[in-house]
Order: C-alpha cells, then structure tokens, then sequence
C-alpha cells in the first residue's frame, strides 16, 4: 500500500507547532511528508535547515502544495486556517488543523458549515492531542471506571514560559488579536476545555456557566522586522472557571508568559487524581500520577501514592496520537476520536463565552 502524502502548511516563526506535527508523521510508516510551504518567502527552506529535514517539495503556492499531496497537517495563524481549510477541500484533500478553530465562534461556524457542505467529503479534524497523553489516559479510564464516583473539581494551569522575554521575542501573529484571538486564552484555553469535558461531561454534564479575567502584562514588542515597537493587542494570562450542568467547579491559569508545568487536578467522592508534568518519577520513567482513592462515603487515609503510568497507555504521546488517528481515518474511515472540526467549534463557543465573560466582567451562561 503507497504511504500517504503529507504537506505542512505554515513553518512557524518563534513558537512554529509545524515541528511536532513533522515528528508524528516521521514515526509512523503509513505516512510520508512530501512538501511545504510558508507564506512567508525563505522561511520553510529556513525551517528544513534548522530542524535538519531531508525530503519534502518546497512549495512556492498553497496549489502546488495540493497538487503534491494527499493530505495536510495546517499550522498557520488562527485567522487563516478556514481559507487553508477552504483550499484543501476544494481540491479534496484531508486535512488535520490546529486549536482554536478559528479568531471567533462566527468564523469557526463559516469553516464548518463550508466544509461540511461541499461534495468533497474530507476527513477534517483538529488537533485537540493533550488527550493523548498517558497520565490523562489513564486519568479517564479510572473516571470512567467510577471509582471517582461525582465529580465535585477540576482544576488545570497551562501554558509556558517560552515568551516571556519581552524584548528578544517578537510581536509576531500570536500577539495580535486580529490573527490570533483574544491571545492565552484561546491559545491554552482551548485545550483545557476539551480536556475538561473530555474527562467530566459523561457523568457530570456540560460546561453551563462561565466567569473569567484576562491581562496583557508586556504591552508592546519589537517588530519582527526591527522597524521599531508594537503594540500586543490580546491577553498573555486569562483566569476562568465553570460549572457543569451536574455542579461540578472548574477551574483554570492559561499563561504564555510563565507557566512552570502543567497540572491537572480531579477531586471527586471517591478520591483525587493529579496529573503534573513535572512530578516525582524514577530514572526511566516517563509519567507519574498521583491517586489519593477513598470510600466514597468515607474520609481520607494515608498520603496520596504517585504510581507510574501503566505501559499501555503510552505510544500516543505528542502529536502521535492524534495522526495516528488522521491516517486510520483516511485510510479506513476509522473513527477520529471525537476530534471532528464539528468538536472545535464546541470548544469556540465556549471560548467565546468566556472571553465575553471578562469582557463584560460578568457571569455568562451558556
């Protein structure tokens, strides 16, 4: 069977998510990448000599690029992912976007409504792949199991520490909200919502309440092209919680410019589960979880035990799982693991609300 072909659009600037996307393919014997292409003239040749690439076209057009492929993993500003999208399925290739969706819930709904309206039927997914990792894994299949019982928290902090210089990081797309959105709050937000649900809304309902507060604390940055300073028009760290329909409290820190590690904490009648990506392990590990069970009608006893993730649940880590999941689909109409376009517009409008929640300083519901 030939492998399929693979194109990247989009290489990145600081913080390009093209690399991950190019490990996952490389790791798996089904797929081959086969070009690129940036719109930025230069840059994708530059990306394949940083990053020490061989093979791949470089493309001069979004439509030489489609003519050389048969799929694409999309890693370009937010605001351009409907007309990469568009493109892709006009030709009839499948396509893999990255979170958000979309700068807005509207435009998500236009990407959606176009895709799913025309002839070609494409697998279109989004990269929703935090699911993927094996501490979460294992954190659902014990949810599942009930042996949390109600769910009475969660509480998430992602992010990084990765632009915090305000100098030697430029002001590229993802400080400017008219490509990017409202800025940490889609950009981490997204993935603790799908996380969030992902885990609770079985048992304990969908999000139905949100409240948030958002800051730009480095309100200015040097051109990317050293012509002098520009404003950050979107938030660096957003704070917000939710209420499921079922009562469950959540609770969540996006923030892009000093974050540690992410944390995801479950609390519920029959226990806690705590994931932290940077927590105790022995040499050779890769993942601890932390599991505190009790009675559900009874207190606790003893410390929480940090046990080493069970092997079955890794092999899906990074970007892996989720292009495993791509191929299969388009291959042989696998299932895509509810990561659908239709789950990323789920996820915007509930972006949405909670971006108007601190715009407006109010509770919002859904």
């Amino acid at each position: 069977m030939n492998k399929l072909r693979i194109g990247i659009v989009g290489t990145g600037y600081t913080i390009g998510i093209a690399k991950a996307h190019i490990q996952a393919y490389q790791g798996l014997p089904e797929a081959e990448i086969t070009a690129f292409y940036d719109v930025i003239p230069g840059r994708a040749e530059q990306f394949i000599k940083d990053n020490n690439i061989s093979g791949g076209k470089i493309c001069v057009s979004m439509e030489e690029l489609l003519a050389a492929v048969d799929a694409i993993s999309i890693c370009v500003p937010n605001n351009q992912h409907f007309p990469a999208a568009k493109a892709a399925v006009d030709a009839g290739k499948h396509f893999l976007c990255e979170k958000p969706l979309s700068v807005s819930w509207v435009e998500a709904k236009k990407f959606v409504d176009y895709v799913r309206g025309r002839r070609n039927k494409v697998i279109a997914m989004v990269g929703f792949n935090y699911r993927d990792i094996p501490a979460v894994r294992w954190m659902k299949k014990i949810i599942d199991e009930g042996k949390i019982g109600r769910v009475y928290s969660c509480v998430q902090q992602l992010g990084g520490p990765r632009i915090a210089d305000p100098v030697k990081v430029k002001r590229e797309w993802r400080m400017d909200k008219e490509q990017s959105g409202a800025g940490a709050l889609p950009d981490f937000g997204s993935h603790m919502l799908d996380l969030a649900d992902y885990l609770l809304s079985g048992e304990n309902g969908k999000i139905c309440r949100v409240q948030s507060f958002k800051n730009t604390f480095i309100t200015q940055r040097p051109a990317v092209d050293g012509s002098g300073m520009l404003p950050v028009t979107n938030d660096d760290a957003a704070v917000f919680n939710a209420v499921t329909e079922k009562g469950s409290l959540c609770s969540f820190y996006a923030c892009r410019i000093g974050i540690p590690f992410q944390t995801l904490q479950i609390t519920g009648e029959g226990g806690m589960l705590l994931f932290n990506a940077q927590g105790p392990k022995k040499p050779g590990e890769t993942q601890r979880l932390g599991i505190q069970l009790k009675e559900k009608g009874g207190g606790y006893t003893g410390p929480m035990a940090w046990e080493e993730v069970p092997p079955e649940f890794s092999g899906r880590e990074g970007h892996r799982g989720i292009a495993m999941d791509f191929i299969n689909a388009i291959r042989n109409g696998g299932d895509c693991g509810d990561r659908e376009i239709e789950r990323g517009l789920y996820i915007q409008q509930l972006l949405e609300k909670v971006n108007e929640a601190a715009e407006r300083g109010e509770i919002v519901n859904l």
